[in-house]
């Protein structure tokens, strides 16, 4: 037991260590943006397609899924290599836009990661692990790791197309809100740096304590039910307060959490009301203000 958990928290980590347990499991797995990496067999493809599964994920799922199929089902088994032989053609004029995105910007996109490639691949390397590196060494922090990619992937474009900064290929690279807490980039590296599975542990110089919080809705959102932050604001700020948190409980692991706590939102087993099916079997019940709220109204009552 970590030193800084308190008598009081010894319970309340066997609660998470029983949610992680329930939860981190095979069967769970389509229910995550992760399950397409798992669909090829090469590290090398698995880490493509985990950049393009985590940048692309936002707005509706059935949306996301739709628009990755039309990305990588042309690719077929080997996508990153495919992308390296052929480069964008095909998709041009079939691909269309997403959301933000023109089909432009998609296609720039993909042309700088595929330079990208190129270039780590005149030293040896397999993935892209080193262009998640502070551009001054001395920097420290994760946000400071996905600023080095952000501004060596910007130079590219900028190469390619001295006017590629839209609106859309902006958002999609995440440039733009030093305050931001790059949810995408932070869920990217949760799979591509922890060793247990679901996630793929690709990546070998940066330490899992270095992870930072991906604030998707149902994270964002529990993080309050749980009392874990009283923030509201979905932010660079939030991210930490709720990683520090759970660094009391796995200073070395603090995203240990986070697959099977996601798991409660998608799943809807957390519906932010009292609902006595859900809530009075729910293994974080002591902890949640919901459940805590109704239990002293029930109190309350039985004692008038």
């Amino acid at each position: 037991m970590p030193p800084s958990i308190l008598p009081k928290e010894k319970n309340l980590k066997k609660s998470f260590d029983l949610l992680y347990r329930n939860y981190t499991k095979p069967e769970f797995l389509d229910s995550d943006p992760l399950f397409l990496c798992y669909l090829y067999d090469s590290p090398e493809d698995r880490e493509f397609v985990g950049l393009l599964s985590a940048l692309f994920a936002y707005g509706n799922v059935t949306a996301i899924r739709g628009f990755l199929s039309r990305l990588l089902e042309p690719m077929g088994k080997r996508p990153k290599q495919y992308l390296l032989n052929h480069g964008t053609k095909i998709w041009k004029n079939k691909l269309g836009p997403y959301r933000f995105q023109k089909e432009k910007d998609i296609l720039l996109f993909l042309q700088a990661i595929r330079l990208a490639y190129l270039e780590i691949e005149k030293s040896g390397e397999k993935f892209l692990e080193s262009w998640f590196s502070p551009i001054n060494p001395r920097d420290k922090g994760l946000e400071k790791r996905i600023a080095g990619f952000q501004s060596r992937l910007s130079e590219i474009l900028n190469h390619l197309d001295p006017g590629w900064k839209s609106y859309g290929l902006g958002f999609l690279i995440g440039l733009g809100n030093p305050k931001s807490a790059h949810k995408r980039y932070c869920m990217f590296l949760r799979w591509m740096v922890r060793k247990e599975e679901p996630d793929l542990g690709l990546y070998k110089n940066i330490q899992t304590s270095e992870l930072l919080f991906p604030l998707d809705t149902h994270i964002n959102r529990l993080s309050n039910i749980l009392g874990i932050t009283e923030r509201k604001t979905s932010d660079l700020k939030k991210s930490r307060e709720v990683t520090d948190y759970f660094q009391k409980f796995y200073p070395e692991d603090p995203l240990r959490m986070d697959f099977a706590l996601c798991r409660l939102g998608i799943l809807r087993k957390c519906k932010s009301v009292y609902i006595a099916e859900l809530c009075e079997s729910c293994d974080l019940k002591e902890v949640c203000k919901i459940y805590g709220k109704k239990k002293k109204k029930v109190g309350t009552a039985t004692e008038n």
